[in-house]
């Protein structure tokens, strides 16, 4: 299967194959990379998914490397070598400027009403609880349990039935962001968050609009992820703003 994760990398290949990682930092709530030609990206990392002890590898990542090698962590299932692929995919892709880009809130442009049946695929509550009165119903698939959650295997039976889905970019970096895209019956599809890949057509024709984050002031943002800081973190301090897409 062509994957959106494997048609980004496809296309570092090909187009960006000289550039090479030359930093990066793994902090508690991010990922963040630096490349050759000064390109900064970063990425969500699942802290609850790390293994247990002291050390996470009994070999360091190399720093210097070449993109297309170290893009390639992404096909491996852990959390640290797949956050950190997908910071140097964002490294590259997410400073581009685009014609069709804003800073709006994706939620503007999705443009959700009281009739309609959202599906909110990764619970990010700040939003959640705001849209919960303001549509008909809200539906949010979690993989950790909690109250008013379903299961994210309830993903293929359930998210046919929304109006709306809204899909955290987190899914690019677990791999299940295929298997969702599969299962929406809506062409009213935003895929928003940090570690969203700004990059307009690896994403199928049902996604309206894509949100992520471009970083602005790279030492700064590598900086504030040495530090334990997330993304709100790059907000406060103006190294990075949220850029939207729209695609389709």
């Amino acid at each position: 299967m062509n994957s959106i994760m494997d048609r980004m990398i496809e296309r570092i290949r090909d187009d960006y194959s000289d550039l090479r990682v030359v930093d990066y930092v793994v902090g508690t709530g991010m990922t963040a990379v630096k490349l050759s030609d000064g390109g900064v990206g970063v990425a969500h990392i699942f802290r609850e998914e790390l293994p247990p002890g002291c050390m996470i590898f009994d070999e360091l990542l190399p720093s210097q490397t070449g993109i297309e090698e170290f893009v390639k962590q992404a096909r491996l299932y852990h959390p640290v070598t797949v956050s950190l692929a997908l910071a140097a995919i964002n490294a590259i892709f997410n400073r581009i400027e685009r014609d069709n880009e804003n800073e709006k809130d994706i939620f503007d442009l999705a443009e959700i009403n009281k009739d309609d049946v959202v599906g909110f695929v990764g619970d990010f509550r700040p939003l959640t609880r705001v849209l919960r009165e303001k549509v008909k119903k809200l539906m949010v698939f979690e993989r950790i349990p909690g109250e008013d959650y379903l299961p994210d295997w309830a993903i293929p039976w359930k998210l046919k039935e929304c109006d709306v889905a809204i899909i955290t970019g987190t899914t690019i970096m677990n791999k299940t962001i295929d298997h969702i895209l599969q299962s929406v019956e809506t062409d009213r599809v935003f895929i928003f968050g940090p570690s969203t890949v700004l990059l307009p057509d690896v994403y199928p024709e049902c996604v309206k609009a894509i949100g992520g984050t471009r970083i602005i002031d790279g030492d700064k943002a590598m900086d504030i992820a040495s530090k334990a800081g997330g993304t709100k973190n790059l907000y406060r301090m103006n190294a990075a703003k949220k850029i939207t897409v729209r695609i389709h």
